[in-house]
């Protein structure tokens, strides 16, 4: 994602939580394990690399591997963030989505609940402003999404974000979701 796109999104999302009160609390600290995906395990993420216990699914695209970064844009060994700091989701992808002209055209969406249901953000078509113009095509390779609460609940166990990248002029998918903690 270019930088202008990544800073778009970034606003975007602010824009979006700023009005939004968030519930979370600080729960038990788990160990994140990275799962190679293997030709054992017989679907289409034969050879990705999953990490932070993210639950992922790919139809029509090679996903290479899917993990989580903090807000400084380091790995995460664990699901948790800060109070007002991003979590970032990558997807890196080798091939699938449908390159025309040098680019590919892409939906993305995110929806951010509480570990008791309630949502709090609902972002149906975080690119749709690329609808016409597309993305260019190498930057479809590495798909960065990102979550941030501005506020913090006791009574919140864990929030849960569910994800979606689409091809909009094929039939590649990705969709999962993962969980997250306040430090």
């Amino acid at each position: 994602m270019t930088k202008p796109l990544s800073i778009a999104y970034s606003l975007f999302i602010l824009f979006i939580l700023s009005g939004c009160e968030f519930n979370c609390s600080v729960g038990e600290n788990k160990s994140v394990k990275a799962k190679p995906v293997t030709s054992n395990d017989n679907t289409p993420l034969n050879g990705a690399t999953i990490k932070n216990n993210i639950d992922i699914e790919a139809t029509g695209v090679k996903l290479n591997s899917a993990y989580l970064r903090d807000a400084q844009r380091k790995p995460l060994t664990e699901n948790l963030t800060a109070v007002g700091d991003k979590i970032y989701l990558y997807l890196e992808t080798d091939t699938g989505w449908v390159k025309q002209n040098g680019k590919s055209y892409l939906g993305a969406a995110e929806r951010l609940t509480t570990s008791n249901g309630k949502v709090i953000v609902d972002a149906p078509d975080i690119f749709r402003d690329y609808e016409e113009s597309g993305l260019p095509a190498m930057e479809s390779e590495v798909i960065t999404l990102s979550a941030v609460l501005t506020q913090a609940d006791p009574a919140v166990d864990h929030y849960i974000v569910r994800f979606r990248v689409w091809d909009k002029k094929g039939s590649g998918e990705i969709k999962g979701s993962y969980t997250f903690k306040i430090k």
